[in-house]
């Protein structure tokens, strides 16, 4: 039997404090899978997941609280049209991303998300952005 690839997701304090020196709206939320990091501003959990707090046994990156899943996560990015940069974000940034299991890896909509252009993640974040204006 395979296993899951784990997901971790914490907040990433030195985005935090950046924002709210400089008013910026970066993603502060940092979700590490299968060796890869991404970033956003919220994530949806598709499954069990963990909180976990452990000062005396920090994660490499100095978190001592995070979430821990081998579900599926999709991770929403809101200003990644934008295209404003940070240092500490290196990888594309795309409006919506799902992770996860090979079952949604072979999925036909993993494979929409992951063939959409600009267009499509420009649109869905002006629909997002306008439904956040008018709550």
């Amino acid at each position: 039997m395979k296993k899951e690839a784990k997901t971790i997701v914490h907040v990433n304090q030195h985005m935090l404090k950046h924002n709210q020196k400089h008013g910026t709206n970066f993603p502060v939320l940092t979700v590490k899978h299968r060796g890869k990091t991404y970033y956003g501003h919220e994530v949806n959990y598709h499954g069990s997941s963990t909180t976990r707090y452990k000062p005396n046994k920090p994660l490499s990156c100095g978190a001592v609280c995070w979430v821990e899943t081998e579900g599926d996560v999709t991770i929403f990015d809101w200003t990644a049209v934008s295209k404003e940069g940070h240092y500490m974000i290196t990888g594309a940034r795309k409006t919506i991303r799902r992770l996860g299991s090979e079952s949604w890896v072979d999925s036909e909509a993993h494979q929409l998300v992951k063939d959409s252009d600009e267009r499509f993640d420009l649109e869905l974040s002006t629909a997002i952005q306008h439904e956040m204006d008018n709550q």
